[in-house]
């Protein structure tokens, strides 16, 4: 594997010790270990042939030809929409992902927002904070018996599936080809999209971020919900049209929502960037839009977090340096 060069793009702290430790089976020219993201770091990233990438390094056309030696890419995720593999697919460029690492980890968190909305618990928190240790206006309610409608029966909405049933919650679900036994052992009921969002009490997303389901939940269809229902979303951003979210905030259409994406967060980083030069009416309603969803009660949102548990992480790295050394040693 010599005459390999390979860089880490960000790489955050949580994981620099595991990639320092696992590098060591890498026979490299030359490792590199960076915070920062790939079109962040041209200069970097260019004396490289491999990457390794998060999603927030964006590798499209524009990249892609300032880098011409690159020959692989791994990126430590499962989703690779932040990558142009038609592109790179031209170019005769390699593109790895890590496909199973936190079906359960995602699947657990999904269901701790879930949670985390039904009982009230982090307003509960806050009131004790404040030191306010009455009930008034905590009140949640049971997911017992309750409906969850699962957009998206793959490896982590399956999990999702098994913890919903043993917490007795009916289950429905849509999805273009369910597993069988998935469905007959958890009772799955599949439906359409219309039906699922009319029918559920929490409705969970896990699909991937294409064109297909871009706004899947969006301003015209997140009215049909039930009344009182929950939306919880731990795939991609893009998938939730967040003004429409806000929208049935305000119509107590949703009770409330758990939010660990959100489609600004790829300019959440930047925010003080875009307010510093000359913003356009898109980029002041997309940070808008975050703020309204982060200062409110009725929504949990937390940092893109739901996949981030020791475990998840250890696989992620060990699988992305094993899919670096398949391509070294030609496998």
């Amino acid at each position: 594997m010599v005459g390999n060069k390979i860089a880490f793009f960000g790489v955050k702290s949580w994981e620099r010790e595991i990639i320092e430790r696992e590098i060591i089976n890498l026979d490299a020219f030359g490792v590199g270990i960076f915070e920062g993201n790939v079109q962040d770091n041209m200069e970097l990233a260019k004396k490289y042939d491999i990457l390794s990438l998060r999603i927030y390094s964006v590798i499209n056309k524009e990249i892609l030809d300032k880098l011409p030696d690159l020959r692989m890419i791994a990126t430590r995720s499962t989703g690779v929409d932040h990558i142009d593999l038609a592109e790179c697919k031209k170019r005769k460029i390699l593109v790895t992902n890590v496909p199973i690492y936190g079906s359960n980890t995602v699947a657990e968190y999904a269901f701790g927002l879930i949670l985390a909305v039904a009982k009230k618990i982090v307003e509960a928190h806050q009131a004790v904070e404040d030191d306010d240790f009455s009930p008034e206006g905590l009140t949640g309610v049971d997911l017992f018996g309750k409906t969850i409608g699962i957009i998206g029966l793959g490896q982590i909405g399956s999990n999702v599936a098994k913890i919903a049933y043993g917490f007795g919650m009916k289950i429905i679900s849509v999805d273009i080809k369910p597993e069988i036994k998935i469905v007959k052992k958890y009772k799955i009921k599949m439906v359409n999209l219309e039906t699922l969002l009319k029918e559920s009490d929490v409705v969970t997303l896990h699909v991937p971020a294409t064109k297909e389901t871009y706004h899947l939940i969006n301003r015209e269809n997140i009215k049909i919900m039930k009344e009182g229902s929950i939306l919880v979303n731990t795939s991609r951003g893009a998938v939730v049209e967040s003004s429409a979210v806000i929208w049935a905030l305000n119509k107590k259409i949703l009770r409330g929502a758990g939010l660990d994406v959100v489609e600004e967060e790829d300019k959440l980083e930047s925010i003080s960037m875009i307010m510093s030069q000359r913003p356009t009416r898109n980029d002041l309603q997309d940070v808008l839009s975050y703020h309204m969803l982060r200062d409110r009660d009725d929504v949990v949102f937390t940092p893109h977090n739901a996949s981030n548990s020791e475990e998840a992480i250890e696989r992620i790295v060990k699988t992305t340096i094993q899919n670096i050394t398949n391509y070294c040693q030609k496998k």
